[in-house]
Order: C-alpha cells, then structure tokens, then sequence
C-alpha cells in the first residue's frame, strides 16, 4: 500500500513539474526569441543594403528574407503569447481574427522559406560551368522571381482562410480538411521546400568542386588571369555559398525536427493522462524550435562568413560616425564605404 501511494506522490510531482516547465518555457521562450530574432534582423537589413552586397541576386534574396522573418516572429509570437499569458481571448471571440493569425503565421514563414530556397538556386546557378545557367543569377531576374514567390506563397495558404473558423475555439474543420491542412503544412511548408534546399546545396558544393578542378588547369597556363578572376568573381560569391550551406543546414535541421513531431502529433494515437501531458510539452517545445529557425539567420551569417562580419562592422561604424555628424560616407571604387570627415566649408554649406 505504502509503495502504491510512493509512486502516485512521485507520479504527481513529475506531472507538476511538466506543467511547471512548459508554462515557463511558453513564457520566457517566445520573449528571448522575439529580442534575439528581431535584433537579428535588423543587423541583416544593415548588411544586405551595404554597396558590397546590395548588388548580388543572393544578397537581395537574403535581404527579402530577413524582412519575412521579421514579419513571422513579430506576429506568431507576439500573437501566442498574448492568448497563452496575457489573458488575450480574441483568437477564440473574434471570426476574422482566428482566420488572419491562422493564414498568417503559415504564409508570412513560407514565403520567408522561399527566399531561403531561392538564394540555394541562385547559388547553385552563379556556381555552374554552363554560362546560361550563370545568366539567371541576376538582380533583375531576382525581382521577378520575388513577386513571383510571394504571391505564391500568399496564395497557396488561401485554404486556410476558408477552413478555419471558430468551432467554438479557433481551428480548422474536423474530417478530410483537417488531415489536408496537417499535410499541408507537414510537407509544403516543411519537408518539400527543405529537401529542395538541401538538393540544390549540394548541387552547388559540386559545381565548386568542378569549377576549382577547372581554375586549376588554367592556373598552370595563366597564373595572371587566375589571381584576377578569384580577385573579382570568386571571393563574394564564395562566402554568399558558405552562408547560404550554412543557413539551408540548420533550417532544414530545425524545421524538419519540428515538423517530424507535428506529423506524429497529427497521425499518432490520442494521447491521454501522462502521455498528453508529454505531449503539450513537446509541442510547446517544437513550436519554440520552429520560431527559432526565422531568428537564427544573423547569427549564422555571422559566423560562417568573414564577408559578412566585416561588412557589418564596417556598417555599424559608419552608421556611428554618420549620427555623430562628423563624417560623411563615401562610396569607394570597389564599392565598399569609408568616412572621411566633413570640412567646415561643406558644413558651412549645408547650414546655410
């Protein structure tokens, strides 16, 4: 009898001490990710608007990223954690609410995967021996090929606009849609895109390898042109690849992990009791993980390419000297920035 009551007490203090850590973590989750996540990407808004970067198709589609990423923390957490701690009921009260944060917090991170996946074409494409292929790693085919990936992904969660209504809380209708919405959001907004990203790295890391075997053998008759080409085509583009196999590698990581326990969520056995239990904190645990993927990207940049470090410092010092009003920025023929310091005739000039 002693040892049945032992192990009810035990039982009791693990199930409280779930609870305990899943409201903490719904808590103080979502606030740490909101001020890494947006920290980050305003540093990116900083870097990919450089005169070093702004130019690339690749760093144009990390620039649209980093806004969609933006867009997807701010509303999906901010949002969460109102109705978890804020006592926030309009998600359960208000119709046009429950069916906007529902398409939103899917379509505003797809789009944002888009670009991500975009930008592993893009490199993919710059990196190939064929000069057709090369030709489609432009900044104005990039502009279209962005309108083109935004309305395609606002479109593509239409669906969740007509199936979600409040029954009486906020979710999807029961039967085939809710199985299509789960698959949808399983495989299109997780599995497909990620494995296309992972596809199209490491076609990129193959047309490195061949393009180095090709420098090689020129390197023997023309050593000149060789040191001229890496000077010119090969260093940016280089570290835009190691950024980009470093962001499709801990996204894919990421969302794949999220989305393997939203698909046992959906097509596993009921939970009940403990299990349940287990349940929400997985779920509340894995939906962390997945507003992680949209935060990371400033700090992966950074600490996978040398490019990117000194182009963001170089920034963030001009942006310093630019508020204290004693330089000016200067546009450099390599395209890089420099300040120098205003002469007094030009102030003079410019308060007069």
């Amino acid at each position: 009898m002693s040892t049945t009551n032992s192990f009810q007490s035990v039982s009791t203090t693990t199930q409280a001490s779930i609870q305990i850590i899943t409201t903490e973590i719904t808590y103080y989750g979502p606030i740490i990710l909101l001020i890494i996540g947006i920290i980050g990407c305003l540093c990116n808004f900083i870097t990919f608007t450089s005169p070093q970067l702004r130019k690339t198709s690749c760093a144009f589609y990390f620039l649209l990223s980093a806004v969609f990423e933006l867009l997807s923390i701010t509303f999906g957490l901010i949002s969460r954690f109102a109705a978890d701690h804020l006592g926030s009921t309009l998600i359960n009260t208000d119709r046009a609410y429950c069916k906007l944060r529902a398409y939103l917090v899917s379509a505003l991170p797809l789009v944002a995967t888009y670009f991500v996946l975009l930008s592993s074409i893009d490199r993919c494409m710059s990196s190939s021996v064929s000069a057709r292929l090369r030709s489609f790693s432009q900044r104005k085919i990039a502009y279209r090929v962005s309108v083109v990936a935004i309305i395609l992904g606002f479109i593509s969660c239409i669906h969740i606009v007509i199936g979600y209504d409040l029954r009486p809380r906020c979710g999807a209708l029961a039967g085939a849609f809710a199985m299509y919405d789960s698959m949808f959001v399983v495989f299109w907004l997780g599995v497909i895109p990620h494995v296309l990203m992972l596809i199209f790295g490491f076609l990129t890391y193959m047309n490195i390898k061949r393009s180095r075997r090709r420098i090689a053998i020129h390197s023997h008759k023309n050593p000149t042109a060789l040191a001229q080409r890496q000077q010119r085509e090969e260093k940016n583009d280089t570290q835009l690849i190691v950024m980009m196999l470093s962001q499709v590698g801990f996204s894919s990581l990421l969302i794949l992990t999220r989305m393997t326990y939203y698909a046992y969520y959906v097509l596993g056995p009921s939970l009940t009791g403990y299990d349940k239990l287990i349940g929400s904190f997985l779920m509340s645990f894995t939906t962390l993980v997945y507003y992680a993927n949209y935060c990371k990207s400033f700090y992966i940049y950074t600490l996978s390419s040398q490019l990117f470090r000194s182009v963001f410092i170089q920034r963030i010092k001009l942006c310093i000297k630019t508020v204290f009003g004693k330089y000016t920025p200067v546009i450099l023929t390599d395209g890089s920035v420099s300040c120098v310091p205003i002469s007094a005739e030009a102030i003079q000039r410019c308060t007069t």
